[in-house]
């Protein structure tokens, strides 16, 4: 069988990517815009505290850390995230909320119930083999007909947590990705996800795999990344451990 692509670092995984895209990439056009696409990709960070990049275009810092912030709010509110990315001001909404939203899928709770994130720790601790560590992003609701140009289902599919060889992994699915604004942040926000339940469980950090069924590029950022590509081969950027994760400095982070 085929082996993934493996990278060290998110500036590797990046170059890779893009170079892949700009060399196979068929002509497809969307709604959102034509694009350049492979299928059925997939990728593996071997460290995922390798998650940010020393690129003057790629670092993202802001947003990134915004984006992951909002997660943590559990909070739908388009105000609290287009400052930093205002791209979701396209995507499907209701009263200013984003449907769509990560943070409620992956911290909120029903009364009664855990949330999806408490439920995946206490999973992993009660039995670290289990195959059933899954946080579902999608659900079938949210394949509904629609003709308007932005508004879509979540791109995530769901994200796998399991422990091998005492460490503790991650595999994220997709349906879509964009490969020049959306992978770099994905990669990250899922990543700090990860290190979130490491924290939690105690279980040393493992690597991450990225999935995608279509991995794309628009045709308006193609331009950006070959500009990326020349910048040449980065300098490792490797974030610090997470030592402290209880609910109230997540609170204060996310605020």
């Amino acid at each position: 069988m085929n082996k993934l692509s493996e990278f060290s670092t998110l500036d590797d995984l990046l170059n890779a990517t893009y170079v892949q895209l700009l060399k196979e990439g068929k002509l497809l056009e969307s709604k959102r815009g034509n694009n350049l696409e492979i299928l059925n990709y997939s990728a593996k960070l071997l460290n995922p505290r390798a998650r940010t990049s020393m690129s003057l275009d790629r670092k993202f810092v802001r947003s990134k850390f915004a984006e992951f912030a909002w997660y943590l709010s559990k909070d739908k509110s388009k105000e609290y995230i287009t400052p930093y990315i205002d791209a979701y001001d396209l995507e499907e909404q209701e009263n200013n909320k984003i449907l769509g939203a990560y943070g409620p899928k992956i911290f909120g709770a029903e009364k009664g119930k855990k949330s999806q994130f408490e439920r995946i720790v206490d999973q992993i601790n009660l039995r670290k083999t289990t195959k059933q560590a899954y946080l579902s992003i999608s659900e079938s609701e949210d394949y509904k007909l629609r003709d308007q140009q932005f508004s879509s289902p979540p791109c995530t599919i769901g994200l796998h947590f399991y422990v091998r060889k005492d460490k503790l992994h991650l595999t994220a699915y997709m349906r879509s990705n964009d490969a020049y604004l959306g992978l770099p942040h994905d990669l990250f926000c899922f990543t700090m996800l990860q290190e979130l339940v490491v924290c939690r469980t105690n279980i040393p950090l493992g690597s991450y795999t990225h999935i995608a069924t279509s991995m794309h590029i628009y045709n308006k950022h193609i331009e950006n990344a070959k500009s990326y590509l020349k910048e040449g081969w980065q300098e490792p950027l490797i974030m610090p451990v997470i030592k402290t994760c209880d609910e109230r400095i997540l609170n204060i982070l996310s605020k």
